[in-house]
């Protein structure tokens, strides 16, 4: 019933990582633009969370033009190290009249803002954070291929985590909305 004309879910290995002050934030971003040989991409998000009855997480992305904004639904396991992400995105044209309608229906956990800085490397997305009230942090996305396996993923994550100098302490177990409301308590 609910499958219909929905995309199959895509996949990815993530790693999330706390990063303790400014001076390693820049230094990251350094590593970051030696190792893509870019400048990378400043993308400025506010991220509104409701609730999700079935599990998982569902967000409503807002982004500055010219970017679209998107309605991602996520599911990962609270886990340090790299673990399987299965989510879907679409792109909305009205996202207040959506953000509405889904604090209607499902009810808002809360925002979170911040601002990302996107490096691409290879099938990796680098996102360097820095997220409002909370601080600076860092996430690789290793897109997989439907022929890629979760450990073909998980041995990516772990180089890139080594090249950047990411220790098993600094590794988070859920998302950066779990951390802000943590830190709201």
């Amino acid at each position: 019933m609910c499958d219909g004309d929905v995309p199959e879910n895509q996949r990815n290995v993530e790693i999330k990582a706390r990063i303790g002050s400014s001076e390693e934030f820049k230094r990251r971003i350094n590593i970051a633009r030696q190792l893509t040989g870019a400048e990378g991409e400043l993308i400025v998000q506010r991220d509104v969370f409701f609730n999700s009855p079935l599990g998982g997480r569902l967000k409503l992305r807002f982004l500055q033009a010219p970017s679209r904004s998107q309605l991602v639904y996520y599911d990962r396991p609270d886990v340090a190290g790299p673990k399987l992400s299965k989510y879907n995105k679409i792109e909305v044209d009205e996202p207040a009249v959506l953000e509405k309608i889904l604090c209607q229906s499902n009810g808002s956990l809360g925002v979170l803002a911040k601002k990302r800085h996107l490096y691409l490397h290879e099938q990796t997305r680098i996102h360097l954070d820095e997220v409002q009230d909370l601080g600076y942090f860092m996430e690789f996305e290793v897109c997989l291929q439907p022929s890629e396996t979760l450990e073909q993923g998980q041995v990516i994550a772990e180089q890139l985590s080594e090249k950047f100098g990411i220790l098993e302490a600094d590794l988070m177990t859920g998302s950066y909305f779990d951390e802000l409301r943590r830190a709201a308590i």
